[in-house]
């Protein structure tokens, strides 16, 4: 009997797990690792340093709707390579400015490139070639982000430290650019009619019906923009945005100043690592247990890191909050996709994921820069820490409460 065929769509999710592994981490998870020696030579604060991610955020707040929309109906693999080559050549120019100043315009055109190379259209590929386990396949997608962390980290320190910060833009901008850039052009589809195939799961649709309608909502999506789910779902965004940039971009020089490079980079290897797993139990409780469920994991973890993080003088809180974030970061790639796929099914996705991008963009714009404003204007994170946890249980609550209300305009109304 001839062995089946790998569905395609398989390929595919390597494929962004290739661009999610080498180029978000670039902008999020190893952005800051850059911060104290930028800072030291160029005489400038923390705060300063920072903005330059808030530049990337904001370009995202304003482009990611349109961005969104154009990448849904037009040619991703011609917008995404472009965008991949045009994000490498910034990157490296990043080793190259005299003040901070230049960093900033730099960071203008990194913010653009990102948005049509990176997490956007891998979410909107995924959901196009998964109905079935999409959670899984989202999850393993974005688990590249894990992986990532978890190879750079002690990559780029060592960079840092032999070739210096400059330096190391240059060997991360090459690497971006090798892997990326062939996987984009010959490896990734945008949609399974590229193929000559169906979605994963889509001969089963009929089985799964009633499942099917309960999750289209009887209402347009412009519509849906005036009901109390969308602002609420929007807050959870912000807020997620938020305490996500917050620890994404704080933690690695928090946890460097009381314990010094090699253990900081070991704590983001091991979180970035156990990230990995908690992508994959976050979409495994997706598919299992529905999107409630999985909102409830993962903020309840990601809230435990802060309060885990006030204690990081104590080693062992140090690693603990290592465990937990790894299990609860998931909630920064996975649930928004996820949740607003709950809210509007596959049909309306590609209309409103650009507004739920834009609204994360505006909490990332924000988190990272206020606790580093924080430690400027007190000389401690403690306040800050705080700060996120709270914000991570109003996370969950706008989520779930954003699920529940969207049911009273799905085709078949249900009780949650």
């Amino acid at each position: 009997m001839k062995k089946e065929k790998m569905f395609y769509g398989w390929w595919v999710v390597l494929g962004c797990v290739l661009i999610t592994t080498t180029m978000v981490p670039s902008v999020m998870s190893m952005a800051n690792k850059f911060l104290i020696p930028f800072t030291t030579e160029m005489g400038v604060s923390r705060g300063a340093f920072t903005f330059s991610n808030t530049i990337l955020q904001i370009i995202g707040i304003f482009l990611a709707p349109f961005v969104t929309k154009k990448l849904a109906k037009g040619n991703i693999r011609r917008m995404q390579s472009i965008s991949i080559i045009v994000f490498a050549l910034a990157y490296a120019s990043y080793g190259l400015v005299q003040n901070v100043y230049q960093h900033y315009a730099i960071s203008f055109v990194i913010g653009i490139s990102y948005l049509n190379a990176a997490i956007i259209p891998v979410s909107i590929i995924i959901t196009n070639w998964f109905q079935k386990k999409r959670g899984l396949a989202m999850s393993i997608a974005m688990a590249g982000i894990g992986v990532g962390g978890f190879i750079f980290s002690p990559l780029v320190t060592m960079w840092l430290s032999h070739y210096g910060w400059r330096t190391t833009y240059f060997i991360f901008a090459a690497i971006i650019l090798t892997v990326c850039l062939p996987v984009s052009l010959f490896l990734i589809k945008k949609q399974p009619s590229d193929k000559g195939l169906q979605p994963y799961g889509a001969d089963e649709v009929d089985a799964n019906q009633t499942k099917a309608v309960k999750q289209q909502l009887t209402i347009s999506t412009k519509d849906s923009f005036t009901k109390s789910f969308f602002i609420i779902l929007i807050i959870g965004m912000i807020c997620n945005g938020i305490i996500n940039s917050g620890a994404l971009g704080q933690f690695p020089p928090a946890l460097e100043e009381l314990h010094g490079p090699a253990i900081s980079a070991s704590i983001i290897s091991l979180y970035s690592l156990i990230g990995v797993g908690g992508k994959l139990l976050l979409g495994w409780i997706n598919d299992k247990f529905g999107i409630k469920v999985s909102i409830l994991f993962g903020c309840t973890a990601f809230a435990l890191a802060f309060v885990c993080i006030l204690f990081r003088q104590n080693i062992i809180f140090a690693y603990a909050m290592a465990v937990v974030f790894g299990l609860g970061n998931a909630i920064g790639t996975v649930i928004p996709p996820l949740v607003t796929s709950a809210i509007y099914g596959p049909e309306q996705y590609g209309d409103v994921y650009g507004y739920v991008s834009s609204a994360t963009q505006i909490g990332l714009s924000i988190g990272s820069l206020a606790v580093a404003a924080t430690f400027d204007m007190t000389g401690s994170y403690s306040s800050a820490w705080i700060v996120l946890a709270i914000l991570s249980v109003v996370t969950m609550y706008s989520w779930l409460t954003a699920y529940r209300k969207s049911r009273q305009f799905s085709a078949t109304p249900i009780n949650e």
